[in-house]
């Protein structure tokens, strides 16, 4: 008999909401960060809005680095008894709209006056008001503005980056705009009034080396596993792994190879993880579909995905029509006690806009970026991560 003892002593921390107070490897990225607002802290009351742009490909840790430079900067407000708080939007789950967009920010940064019937503009002005009276500040990070400005042509910038305009007598209580994209192709959809204003304070992440890597894992690996139950040689294969052009350093890839291998290494009754653990799990689920973008999906987004992988999974097809989705989802909805799936073409389209899924017409819409043989396996897995990001 195998041994069934977990490989495991907390898979969350291999779980790309888990942020480490140690980030290996970004730590000039954060210094440059809290340099910007070396002079704000002292001298609160008339400091004026900043804005910085952060960029960098998939994985290469600008989400986690910007929540780690907001922690220490709100530690040291609160040292120095200023009331400040970080707004966290992401876009492709917070943003559908302007008013939407601002809304959240509000309901965040100002949730005492926040009303869901004041129109976009009013949010702006009574949030400005707000932290100018009780004289309180908020720093606001907009990750994923690539995407929403991609999809919609609302100017968020301009609005954002001319706040303390709304009203000019005292700085506007947001000490910061931060603005977080793969790249700078997002300045072809500002004008250039918005460029100006957006200004040209840079961070920009490299995706990390192999070496790099290692020690991102050896990190998460000592917090998340039982001793010995990963080697040097298998952090060394996930590294290798990420590294190649295809994954190009995602480091999110790294730790679904992690965190998936240690299942497989569980289910087979294994006390550690093997090359071969990670050799099966690359093969069957390389996809630029990671965890982190399942968990991100909106709960209509989730059913309707998962009625869409278990047609392509139990029809044996690459392809379905949006007819055959809707009654696929049904069946899901009904599963899970939850209300039919309304406006289905608009989150088809937002699943493929979001590169989850593919839309070859409205008869072959699928999953692809897989040899045939090995999409059955991949959707098995997919179905299994997204039932988990239900629960």
């Amino acid at each position: 008999m195998r041994n069934r003892i977990s490989v495991f002593i907390d898979e969350e921390k291999l779980s790309p909401r888990y942020i480490p107070k140690n980030l290996p490897h970004r730590d000039g990225e954060i210094e440059r960060l809290l340099s910007f607002f070396k002079d704000t802290l002292e001298n609160i009351s008339k400091s004026h809005l900043k804005t910085i742009q952060i960029t960098g490909g998939v994985g290469s840790g600008k989400t986690c680095t910007d929540f780690r430079f907001a922690q220490i900067l709100l530690e040291q407000a609160e040292e120095q008894g200023i009331n400040l708080k970080h707004v966290y939007i992401n876009l492709k789950l917070q943003g559908k709209s302007k008013v939407v967009l601002y809304r959240n920010i509000l309901e965040q940064g100002a949730s005492e006056i926040y009303s869901a019937s004041l129109s976009a503009e009013e949010m702006l002005r009574r949030l400005v008001k707000y932290l100018q009276d009780e004289k309180k500040y908020i720093l606001i990070s907009l990750d994923e503005i690539d995407y929403f400005l991609k999809h919609t042509n609302q100017q968020i910038v301009y609005d954002l980056t001319r706040l303390n305009e709304i009203n000019p007598g005292k700085p506007c209580g947001v000490i910061g705009l931060i603005v977080i994209a793969r790249n700078t192709d997002f300045h072809q959809n500002l004008d250039k009034s918005e460029l100006s204003t957006l200004g040209r304070n840079y961070v920009e992440f490299k995706p990390y080396t192999s070496s790099q890597i290692i020690d991102i894992l050896e990190q998460r690996v000592k917090e998340a596993f039982r001793a010995d139950a990963l080697s040097n040689e298998v952090l060394e294969y996930i590294a290798d792994i990420t590294v190649t052009p295809t994954v190009n350093g995602d480091i999110r890839y790294a730790l679904d190879l992690l965190l998936y291998s240690g299942h497989l290494a569980d289910n087979e009754g294994f006390k550690h993880v093997t090359p071969e653990h990670v050799r099966k799990v690359h093969g069957e689920t390389y996809h630029p579909i990671t965890s982190e973008d399942i968990q991100n999906l909106s709960e209509r987004e989730k059913y309707v995905l998962l009625g869409l992988v278990r047609f392509l999974k139990y029809e044996e097809t690459p392809y379905t029509s949006l007819g055959e989705i809707r009654s696929s989802c049904d069946v899901v909805c009904e599963e899970y006690d939850a209300n039919k799936i309304e406006k289905l073409e608009e989150i088809v389209q937002n699943l493929h806009d979001k590169g989850i899924i593919d839309i070859k017409s409205l008869t072959k819409i699928g999953v692809s970026g897989l040899a045939a043989e090995d999409l059955s396996r991949y959707l098995d897995n997919l179905i299994e991560r997204v039932k988990s990001g239900m629960d």
